[in-house]
C-alpha cells in the first residue's frame, strides 16, 4: 500500500514536471507569433495608411485638375463669347466680333459696317486670325484645353452661321465701285427732311453746323436729337456722319473773323480741337468736316487754319475717325484760279481724308454751277494742286441762282424743271441743275474724282423718278 502511494506520488510529480516543460514551451512559441503578427498587423496598417493617403492625393490632384479644368473652361467660354459679326447687330467701343476668320474690335458705336484689315481708318480694328482649330459652328472661337491628359474642349452652342456669313458678305458690300463717295450735307434746322435721305446712294452725312466761338470753343449744337437720330439711321444703313464746323455765317454773320479770333493763340487753337473732339466723342459722329469760309493766303489765318487741321487730323485718326474739308472751287467758271485757294495748304491737302470741292456759287445765272465750272475746280485740285483721286469730292447744288430756291421748289413750280437748268421762279430766271446735268457732273467725277458732294440734301424733291439723288444713282448705275 505504502510502495503504491509512493510510485503514484512520483509519477504525479513527473506528469506536472512535463505538464509545466510543455506549458513552458507552448509559452515560448506563442511570444514570436505574436510578434509576428504585430508586425504583419503594422506593415498593413502602414499599406492601407498608405493607400489612403495615395487615395487622397489622387482625389486632391484630380480636385486640382478638376479646378484647372474649369478655370480654362470659363476662359474659354469667355473667348467663345466672341460672336460672329452681324449687320444687324449694335456694337460699341471695345466689343469683338469674327468677321472672315478674323478677330476684330470696335472703335466707336457702329451698325452694318464690314470689318476689314484694310481699312486702317475706320470703326474696326483687326486684332488678329481665329485658329483654324478654334472656329465653331456657331462661327465663334472655341479653345482646347489640356491638363494632366484631360482634353476638354469648350464651345459656345448655336446654329451653324456659316451661310449666315456668306449672305451677310454678299449683302453689306460697298455702296458704290472703288468706294466712290456720295457725301450730303444735311442742315441742323431742318427737321423734317430724314426721308431724304437714301443711304442705297448716300455714303456720307455732313450734319450742318456746329458754330464756334471766338473763345475756341463751340456752341451747343442745334437739334442734337436730330443728329442721334441721323446718326442712328446712316450706321444702320452702313453709312457715317459727320460733324461739319463753321459754314458762311452764324445769324446772319459771316464766320470768318470767328474762326480766326477762335484760332488766333496756341491756347485757343489747343481749346478749339479740344471742344470738337469733346463734341464727336459725345454724340458718336464719325469725323469732321471743317467748314471754314475762308482762310486767306495773305494774312495769319493760312497758317492758323494748318496748324488746326494738322493737329485735329492727328487726333481723330488716333481715334479712327475722318476728317474732310470744304475749300474753295479753286477755279472760276472762266477758268481762272482763286488766289485764296491756296490757303488750304499742301499740309493740310495731305492731312484730310478729302475735300468737298465747292463747284458752285460762280455767281448768278449761268455762272452758278454750270458743266464747265465743275470740270475747271475739280481740276484745279485733282491737276494743279496733284490731289489722289480719291481725295477729290466733286461739290454739286439742289438749289438755283438768282432766288437761292431749292430744286424741290422749282420742280414745283415747274413741272419740266427737271429735264432742263433753267426756269423760272419768283419772277427771275433761275439757274440750277436739272437731272441730266447732275447725271454728267457724277459721270464726270466717277471717271475723274473720288465722288460727289451735295449741298444740300433737303433740298431735293421726295419724287424720286425727278430726284436729283436719283440721277447721281443712275449716273453711278452706268458705270458698272
Amino acid at each position: 500500500m505504502n510502495s503504491k502511494k509512493h510510485s503514484l506520488f512520483l509519477s504525479g510529480i513527473l506528469f506536472g514536471v512535463i505538464l509545466t516543460i510543455g506549458i513552458l514551451f507552448a509559452l515560448i512559441s506563442y511570444v514570436p507569433n505574436q510578434t509576428e503578427a504585430r508586425t504583419i498587423s503594422t506593415e498593413i496598417i502602414s499599406a492601407d495608411s498608405t493607400n489612403t493617403q495615395s487615395k487622397a492625393a489622387t482625389s486632391t490632384e484630380e480636385q486640382n485638375t478638376s479646378i484647372a479644368q474649369t478655370k480654362i473652361s470659363k476662359s474659354s467660354a469667355t473667348k467663345s463669347a466672341i460672336k460672329s459679326w452681324s449687320s444687324e447687330t449694335v456694337y460699341v467701343a471695345g466689343d469683338r466680333v469674327i468677321y472672315k476668320n478674323n478677330i476684330y474690335e470696335a472703335k466707336w458705336w457702329t451698325q452694318n459696317e464690314i470689318p476689314s484689315k484694310e481699312d486702317t481708318w475706320g470703326v474696326w480694328k483687326y486684332i488678329k486670325k481665329v485658329s483654324s482649330s478654334s472656329t465653331n459652328t456657331n462661327g465663334n472661337e472655341s479653345t482646347n484645353s489640356n491638363t494632366s491628359n484631360t482634353s476638354k474642349n469648350t464651345t459656345t452652342s448655336g446654329s451653324t452661321n456659316t451661310s449666315t456669313q456668306d449672305k451677310t458678305t454678299t449683302t453689306t458690300k460697298k455702296k458704290h465701285p472703288n468706294n466712290f463717295k456720295v457725301v450730303a450735307y444735311y442742315p441742323s434746322w431742318v427737321t423734317n427732311g430724314l426721308n431724304k435721305l437714301r443711304f442705297n446712294t448716300i455714303t456720307h452725312v455732313n450734319y450742318s453746323f456746329a458754330i464756334p466761338t471766338s473763345d475756341g470753343g463751340l456752341r451747343p449744337l442745334e437739334n442734337p436729337s436730330l443728329a442721334k437720330q441721323i446718326i442712328k439711321k446712316a450706321h444702320a444703313n452702313n453709312a457715317k456722319v459727320l460733324i461739319a464746323i463753321g459754314g458762311w455765317s452764324y445769324n446772319g454773320t459771316p464766320l470768318e473773323a470767328t474762326f480766326k479770333s477762335a484760332t488766333s493763340t496756341k491756347a485757343k487753337r489747343t481749346k478749339f480741337v479740344n471742344s470738337i473732339l469733346k463734341l464727336v466723342d459725345k454724340y458718336g459722329f464719325d469725323g469732321v468736316d471743317m467748314d471754314w469760309e475762308h482762310p486767306r493766303v495773305d494774312d495769319s489765318s493760312k497758317k492758323q487754319y494748318e496748324a488746326v487741321m494738322v493737329t485735329l487730323s492727328k487726333k481723330l485718326h488716333a481715334k479712327g475717325k475722318l476728317l474732310s474739308s470744304a475749300v474753295l472751287s479753286g477755279a472760276t467758271p472762266d477758268g481762272q484760279i482763286y488766289y485764296d485757294a491756296a490757303a488750304h495748304t499742301d499740309k493740310v491737302l495731305k492731312a484730310v481724308d478729302w475735300i468737298n470741292v465747292m463747284a458752285y456759287d460762280g455767281g448768278d445765272g449761268a455762272r452758278h454751277s454750270s458743266y464747265q465750272f465743275a470740270v475747271n475746280s475739280g481740276n484745279y485740285w485733282r491737276k494743279t494742286r496733284k490731289m489722289p483721286a480719291k481725295k477729290v469730292v466733286l461739290g454739286v447744288p439742289f438749289y438755283g441762282r438768282p432766288s437761292w430756291a431749292s430744286y424741290e421748289t422749282i420742280l414745283q413750280t415747274d413741272k419740266n424743271a427737271y429735264k432742263k437748268d433753267i426756269a423760272t421762279i419768283y419772277g427771275m430766271e433761275a439757274y440750277y441743275n436739272g437731272m441730266p446735268t447732275i447725271r454728267k457732273k457724277t459721270k464726270y467725277a466717277i471717271n475723274h474724282f473720288g465722288g460727289v458732294m451735295i449741298w444740300e440734301i433737303t433740298q431735293d424733291t421726295t419724287i424720286k423718278k425727278y430726284s436729283l439723288l436719283t440721277a447721281i444713282q443712275q449716273a453711278i448705275n452706268a458705270s458698272k
